[in-house]
């Protein structure tokens, strides 16, 4: 089938992945010097504008 066909008839993409992909990767190059995975996946979470989730505890 013709390759613009089916992007066409499909409704999903991968582009976003894609994009999150080619983000972390070009993070990943530019801060070689993050000592430990943490500050390196605060700095990804920064870059995405991902705010950390506070899970409340239930006190029952």
């Amino acid at each position: 089938m013709n390759d613009r066909y089916l992007v066409m008839t499909r409704l999903h993409s991968n582009a976003k992945l894609e994009a999150t992909n080619n983000l972390i990767k070009l993070i990943k190059r530019n801060v070689f010097g993050f000592r430990n995975f943490e500050n390196f996946k605060k700095r990804i979470f920064i870059a995405l504008n991902i705010k950390k989730r506070k899970d409340k505890i239930c006190p029952f």
